[in-house]
């Protein structure tokens, strides 16, 4: 970025070098009470210090406390839920940043992480996104934003401010008063020159992260202030606060600069013996007083109905109590008609204890740099389960490390290019047509369209390498994918690197192509990791074949979470023929010299609303679906398979030592007729799929409704 407000922050940091160094001089040596040139904001600042800690003939020297009260960690935790990763959906690119509530029903970040009200329709907040005092992820919540409800934008070269209206909830248990609030006030006392700042942020993407020292305020203009937090991009948007927790700055940007100015920066002698040249990363954050005045200035030109709301922000108040409750997976219910889903005021049962994902008690980690967690809630909070252990049984200690402070180069990587992709190819057997399966009338209203300025936009079809698939917006899973695999050029891509001939990627990716509303994403799989995996349904290997560059892209292409669906845990360790279907018939199928080993995989979840549990708001698919297609010497053949992995899910993952085998609980495999499966899942296949399926010949078993329970793939008759 080389717009005026970049260059008017380089400015300011060139022309505040010397004040910056000598307050930088004052901390060093322990005089930084005497860092601040505003002399009656100094004297506000150390009274109400005074009056907020303990006093006594010994607690205090000199004008200010140099102990911070244990409150400092609680009030931390609480402020911190109010603080949420941002991703921000706006053409071909994903913005990631951070932002947090200032009132009930509004949320702030900057304006060049969303521009205006169309990026705020394209965004997700996601709350709680965090490791606990463990190193689990918590369970998040997900909301939108509703810029038609209020949206005040001030530009990036201004106060860089986007307030919006918080929408509705998209997957997640909080409620909107779970979250709290970080109030905006136009205190006068809030901040002095050479205090530390603390920010609550999501660098680089990561869950979420604390700086609470080094972090010295080193200058203030009327309308920011610097100081030298460390920050990474994804924290544009981060509140700053003082040790009282009070909101101070809305973090905008920041640079390294080389310590001393612009003179030694551009290899000048520096005299100054204090000061030596190295790095650091010098910020600048938005006073929030500037954006209180901004505001109250901005009242009148409101519409009527967006004034209350803004008035609430602007009256002081003190952040909601922080509330949580245990996450609860909902019994199979009715799918609702319409296309909203039902919010977690179901009928419940709990999760397994020994998770404990959410409990009564709040708790933030602080990187100080080591890590202490804070525990806040009342005296019932209850405590951390564990597998019950034999008599005389030590339990074991182990700990899940959260990531390290470093950045790390993504293991796949998408071409944003999404032009290239010819997705799936209805003629990719030879001398046959087989087209995408047809919703029904009814799923077919389901579908999720792309955005308008995608080609084909209300179709809905959204291309990779050699698969494509189709979105239920409702459900968040896709209905199908459809699959092209070419047995002659079939490769083996790593799943570690994105490269060929190469072990399992763990970075995946969103599809700015359709809204991040219609499919499920991180949160959703972070909060539910106590039963599901992200579950591939193209496989990653199926669609990778072709030049090293095609099946890369192709094999990247399957971490989209367009492509993924909730998969119990166990499931990839216990589905074998699902997962070996494609190869099976590949090598025993007998396919025909003039199909080129081609075949096609038409794959999805199948729902049923008499059995399928719920994750808060989503439906958990008991089975899913394949059907692979061929053409062998005797014309086209089909076989339609179904795996249950409803035994799986009365099992959730321990935190504390693997989880125990069960010999007794495997994903049954069904040999299925396809038009059977045409009715479980409101899609068709076509007259040629199912005039193929093998399942009628003479070899396979005579059954009353044609499903085999298969033990063996020898069962699967080709």
């Amino acid at each position: 970025m080389d717009n005026k407000a970049i260059q008017d922050f380089r400015a300011c940091v060139e022309q505040t070098a010397a004040e910056r160094q000598r307050v930088r001089a004052l901390v060093s040596c322990g005089q930084w009470r005497e860092a601040e040139p505003d002399s009656g904001r100094a004297r506000s600042y150390a009274l109400r210090q005074r009056n907020l800690g303990a006093r006594g003939p010994e607690s205090i020297v000199g004008d200010t406390e140099d102990f911070l009260r244990a409150a400092f960690l609680s009030q931390g935790a609480a402020v911190a839920r109010a603080v949420a990763y941002v991703e921000v959906n706006a053409g071909n690119a994903t913005e990631i940043a951070t932002g947090f509530m200032v009132s009930p029903r509004l949320f702030i970040t900057n304006q060049h992480v969303i521009a205006d009200a169309a990026a705020a329709r394209g965004a997700q907040l996601t709350f709680f996104r965090e490791l606990d005092e463990r190193g689990v992820p918590r369970p998040t919540t997900t909301f939108l934003l509703d810029p038609d409800s209020f949206a005040l934008f001030s530009p990036d070269d201004q106060l860089d401010y986007a307030l919006v209206a918080l929408g509705p909830r998209q997957s997640g248990a909080a409620d909107v008063a779970d979250l709290g609030f970080c109030p905006l006030s136009d205190q006068p006392d809030k901040h002095v020159i050479g205090m530390n700042t603390n920010i609550i942020q999501h660098p680089s993407g990561w869950m979420k992260m604390i700086s609470v020292r080094n972090n010295t305020l080193t200058a203030r203009t009327e309308h920011t202030l610097l100081y030298e937090t460390d920050t990474e991009q994804g924290s544009s948007g981060s509140p700053v606060f003082n040790d009282d927790w009070q909101l101070v700055a809305l973090h905008h940007w920041g640079e390294p600069f080389l310590d001393g100015g612009a003179a030694r920066a551009k290899g000048k002698k520096n005299q100054d013996a204090t000061a030596t040249v190295i790095p650091r990363n010098v910020n600048e954050g938005v006073r929030i007083s500037a954006i209180y005045r901004d505001l109250v200035a901005r009242m009148s030109e409101l519409p009527p109905a967006w004034k209350p709301l803004l008035q609430e922000a602007l009256s002081y108040q003190p952040a909601a109590a922080p509330a949580n409750g245990p996450r609860r997976l909902s019994p199979p219910h009715a799918a609702p008609a319409s296309e909203a889903l039902p919010r977690s005021s179901l009928p419940t049962f709990a999760k397994d204890a020994s998770m404990n994902h959410a409990d009564d008690n709040a708790a933030a980690s602080f990187t100080i740099p080591l890590e202490v967690t804070v525990r806040v809630g009342g005296a019932g909070a209850a405590a951390t389960a564990t597998p019950a252990l034999a008599p005389g049984q030590q339990a074991p200690v182990r700990r899940l490390s959260p990531p390290p402070l470093a950045r790390g180069a993504e293991a796949v990587r998408i071409d944003q290019d999404y032009a290239n992709r010819g997705g799936y190819d209805a003629g990719f057997i030879p001398g046959v047509k087989l087209p995408l399966p047809k919703p029904d009338d009814k799923l077919a209203r389901q579908i999720a369209a792309l955005r308008a300025d995608e080609a084909d936009a209300a179709d809905g079809e959204l291309k990779y390498e050699h698969f494509s698939l189709k979105l239920i917006k409702a459900k968040r899973i896709a209905a199908f994918t459809a699959t092209n695999i070419d047995g002659e050029t079939y490769l083996n891509v790593n799943r570690s690197t994105g490269r060929v001939n190469d072990a399992e990627g763990d970075t995946w990716f969103q599809d700015p192509r359709v809204s991040a509303s219609f499919y499920l994403g991180q949160d959703f799989y972070s909060a539910w990791s106590t039963y599901f995996d992200r579950g591939h349904l193209t496989r990653r290997s199926d669609p990778s074949w072709g030049t090293p560059e095609e099946a890369e892209r192709a094999n990247a292409d399957t971490f989209h979470f367009t492509n993924c669906s909730p998969q119990h845990f166990r499931f990839n360790q216990s589905a074998t023929y699902w997962q070996g279907l494609e190869r099976y018939v590949l090598e025993n199928g007998i396919l025909a010299a003039s199909s080129k080993g081609r075949i096609c995989v038409f794959q999805g979840p199948v729902f049923n609303d008499q059995v399928d549990l719920w994750a808060d708001d989503v439906q958990i698919p008991s089975a899913f679906f394949k059907i692979v297609v061929w053409k062998g010497k005797a014309g086209l053949k089909s076989v339609g398979l179904l795996a249950d992995q409803s035994k799986l899910l009365s099992e959730a993952r321990h935190s504390l030592g693997a989880p125990q085998d069960l010999p007794s609980v495997d994903v049954n495999h069904w040999r299925v007729d396809i038009a059977s499966l045409e009715k479980m899942t409101g899609l068709d296949f076509g007259a040629k799929v199912r005039s193929a399926d093998t399942i009628k010949s003479g070899d396979q078993p005579q059954v009353g409704e044609a499903r085999v329970l298969v033990t063996g793939f020898d069962q699967i008759k080709l």
